[in-house]
């Protein structure tokens, strides 16, 4: 079932639509101004100075309409009215279970392509931020963990499964790594794939009509709907859904911080 890997790299593609940035987990984020600086002089707590940068970066989303992480042009942030920048959404949690606080923006309000959910760590080197992951914005969150849709559902999947990747939380490099893309192929779209191999009867052993297939280090393999309930619920045994504070991308809440 290797030739199905086409189909489900190009849906992981989707699914991490800030990829390149993604991939710069390792570089810091420059706040805005007025900097935060980590000198020998300050003796504020660690988690008051964090807090002063997510603000900072808080207020360029908001004042600036642009990502902190991105340059001007690739990260305009273009709202659709009758929204407003104040309709999007920040929170301030530990989310990946290190101890110490992230900050979450998620923005939907806009065209597909743009709508992103960052997940930024504090730098206390730089005094800046770290991106430890960026995607769509439908996520589940767990510790250490998260559930992240993919932005469209474009292959054979149909109503069977909404394509989906699971993303863990690496304390070496302090970012989120995808583990594995979920989709499904429904029998009753096509009877190929896009390689043009057979439907794998011989997999669907409970006649369902459908196949679950999963792709973890770039080999992509097909399960029967038994064995693929088994496999998720193993996934996601013991693991509680983290609910996140959100709050109103709001010049009082952000100021509040």
């Amino acid at each position: 079932m290797k030739k199905r890997m086409t189909a489900a790299i190009a849906a992981m593609t989707a699914l991490l639509l800030c990829a390149c940035a993604q991939q710069e987990t390792t570089n810091t984020i420059a706040t805005a101004t007025p900097t935060v600086q980590t000198t020998t002089e300050t003796t504020a707590p660690v988690e008051d100075v964090a807090r002063k940068a997510f603000q900072a970066a808080l207020k360029t989303i908001h004042d600036d309409l642009r990502w902190p992480d991105m340059d001007g042009e690739t990260g305009k942030i273009e709202i659709f009215e009758p929204s407003t920048i104040e309709d999007e959404q920040f929170a301030i949690c530990d989310v990946d279970g290190d101890g110490e606080e992230e900050l979450l923006v998620s923005v939907s309000n806009t065209y597909m392509a743009g709508m992103r959910l960052a997940v930024y760590g504090y730098d206390a080197a730089s005094g800046g931020l770290r991106l430890e992951t960026d995607g769509f914005p439908t996520v589940t969150f767990y510790p250490g963990m998260m559930k992240m849709e993919s932005s469209h559902n474009q292959g054979h999947a149909g109503d069977v499964l909404w394509p989906y990747g699971v993303l863990t939380y690496d304390p070496a490099s302090d970012s989120y790594q995808l583990s594995c893309f979920v989709d499904a192929w429904d029998r009753n779209l096509s009877e190929t794939d896009f390689e043009g191999n057979p439907y794998p009867e011989d997999i669907d052993t409970d006649n369902v009509g459908h196949v679950y297939l999963i792709t973890e280090n770039d080999e992509t393999r097909t399960l029967n709907q038994a064995d693929f309930e088994t496999w998720e619920s193993e996934l996601f045994a013991g693991k509680e859904e983290i609910t996140i504070p959100w709050q109103k991308l709001t010049a009082e809440n952000i100021s509040a911080i």
